[in-house]
């Protein structure tokens, strides 16, 4: 690929990892929120952990965006967590462990997977580079005002709603753990 080629890599690379960083922050910046959209966890300090290591993925990716070579750096680190991340989430879903909310963000890691996939497949032609930095920038901020929408949903919701005691069992198994 030519410099020129590079580009369409780097804008997925910095999307791609501001999305990582906008996911990491939100558990650190603000836990009952994040808890009241995907449940509350027995084990703050994993939580905390994950969120740490998607802060400093998504530093990594943006700032290997604008360096030679970068984006093939960022591309793989990307797909690694994009494939992980994926995986817990159609792994732990069904079996009752996680949320079904986490749905969303496996929809949301399987385009990053296919975005990246493209970007490694072929490499677009001059004329339609402003459409790969379009498209990662209408990904991220579609990712960020469905993360937002449901936050502000899940926010709302009046305190007699919330969930039955034997769902909050379901996804807290050791209460004594917090």
């Amino acid at each position: 690929m030519t410099t020129q080629d590079d580009r369409g890599a780097a804008a997925l690379a910095r999307a791609h990892g501001l999305f990582n960083i906008a996911g990491g922050l939100w558990p650190l910046l603000h836990l009952p929120s994040f808890e009241r959209v995907f449940g509350a966890k027995t084990d703050r300090w994993l939580e905390r952990t994950v969120a740490g290591l998607l802060v400093g993925i998504g530093w990594t990716q943006v700032r290997a965006a604008s360096a030679p070579g970068g984006a093939d750096h960022a591309r793989r680190l990307g797909m690694a967590t994009a494939a992980t991340l994926l995986a817990v989430d159609l792994v732990y879903v069904p079996t009752g462990r996680i949320r079904p909310v986490y749905l969303l963000d496996a929809a949301a890691e399987a385009m990053w997977l296919r975005a990246w996939r493209a970007r490694a497949v072929r490499p677009e032609p001059p004329s339609t580079r402003a459409g790969s930095v379009f498209a990662a920038a209408a990904a991220l901020a579609a990712g960020c005002a469905t993360g937002a929408a449901l936050a502000t949903r899940m926010l709302r919701r009046r305190p007699d709603f919330g969930d039955s005691e034997l769902t909050r069992a379901r996804y807290l198994r050791h209460p004594a753990a917090r």
